[in-house]
């Protein structure tokens, strides 16, 4: 009878950890599959890829009204000149835009200061990623003493995300910190890279992000569209 007991009880051990070992094996199954379903964005040549094509059809508005004064056409000149600025720039670096930079966030009388362009990223660990680069070329006409930063975030055309932060500090924390007030009257040109976190789930991208001052008068109004 003893011996019995025993020998059931390791037959019942052995089929627990069967059991337990299956149901480990189902779990890591569902998960590997979700995380390659929803989050493995593939080699980072293939995403830039993606959003080169996707930006082929892409075309800058520029202002096309024809009520005009001779004030309107020299201000139409100057808009057109810095759109063609930026896309000789993006062709001659071969680079593939993402995003476009303005000095205000009105779509019908505006200046282009600036793009985003995404870029292959090698991350702590040899992990592999992409990057988002943006290049700003704009003139202060005033003293910058304050103001906030504004971003808006969609994802697949829903609302996901929405802040804003005190301008000033706004990247107090990192190495490359670019932005240190106050800021005189003047030209300035600023590069500024950020990473696209690896934990995004796949799908398309839009975002809108401005700075205004101390007035609350917007400086740079920039938006941005890519997918993962």
């Amino acid at each position: 009878m003893q011996m019995l007991r025993i020998l059931y009880r390791k037959m019942c051990n052995l089929t627990c950890k069967k059991a337990i070992m299956l149901v480990f094996g189902i779990f890591f199954i569902l998960f590997f599959s979700g995380y390659m379903f929803f989050f493995n964005h593939g080699p980072p040549e293939n995403i830039i890829a993606a959003n080169r094509e996707n930006r082929q059809g892409f075309r800058v508005f520029e202002n096309k009204d024809s009520n005009k004064n001779e004030l309107d056409i020299e201000i139409e000149e100057e808009e057109r000149k810095a759109i063609e600025y930026w896309e000789l720039f993006i062709k001659k670096h071969d680079f593939t835009p993402i995003g476009e930079l303005y000095d205000n966030c009105d779509e019908k009388d505006r200046m282009m200061v600036g793009r985003t362009i995404m870029l292959p990223d090698v991350r702590w660990g040899g992990l592999k990623g992409v990057k988002a680069r943006t290049f700003i070329n704009t003139t202060l006409d005033s003293e910058l003493t304050g103001g906030r930063f504004f971003l808006e975030v969609k994802y697949n055309g829903k609302d996901l995300y929405s802040n804003n932060w005190e301008l000033c500090t706004l990247d107090e924390d990192y190495e490359d910190r670019l932005i240190y007030c106050p800021f005189n009257p003047g030209e300035y040109s600023f590069v500024k890279d950020r990473q696209i976190p690896l934990y995004l789930p796949k799908g398309r991208y839009e975002t809108k992000g401005w700075m205004t001052d101390q007035e609350g008068q917007i400086i740079v109004c920039g938006f941005s569209d890519f997918s993962l």
